[in-house]
């Protein structure tokens, strides 16, 4: 794995934060954070469906594999050096409670925060909204 793709929320404070935060760690693995639902997002990834990936964190690795929530988490806490241990951790069957649990909460705090609520939502009838 050479590099991934970060799907995330750019309209989403909390999302934003994470994504300021990631990008100061020691990557193992380049991360490149791309707005979900943006015309670029579609255009590399057309067979992503916009709303899902600003519902959930999407990771796409430089082979097309694609990881969604807490799976998305695990992946790039894994390209950090220093989080590589904890993904690790994470990953192990016992531990999915714990990571849906934490992507549970963080995705209360995504909808609280988010601001322009309609921008690729589930009101747009022609999935072609942003």
């Amino acid at each position: 794995m050479e590099r991934l793709t970060v799907l995330y929320d750019e309209h989403c404070s909390f999302c934003r934060l994470c994504r300021d935060w990631v990008v100061q760690q020691t990557q193992l693995v380049p991360l490149e954070f791309l707005a979900a639902g943006s015309p670029e997002a579609r255009r590399r990834y057309p067979d992503l469906d916009p709303a899902a990936t600003l519902k959930d964190v999407t990771v796409v690795d430089d082979h097309g594999a694609v990881y969604a929530g807490p799976n998305a988490w695990v992946v790039i806490l894994w390209a950090l050096a220093e989080h590589r241990s904890t993904a690790l951790k994470l990953a192990h069957p016992r531990s999915a409670p714990l990571a849906r649990a934490a992507v549970a909460a963080a995705s209360q705090i995504r909808l609280a925060v988010r601001t322009n609520p309609d921008q690729y939502g589930s009101d747009c009838d022609d999935k072609q909204c942003g």
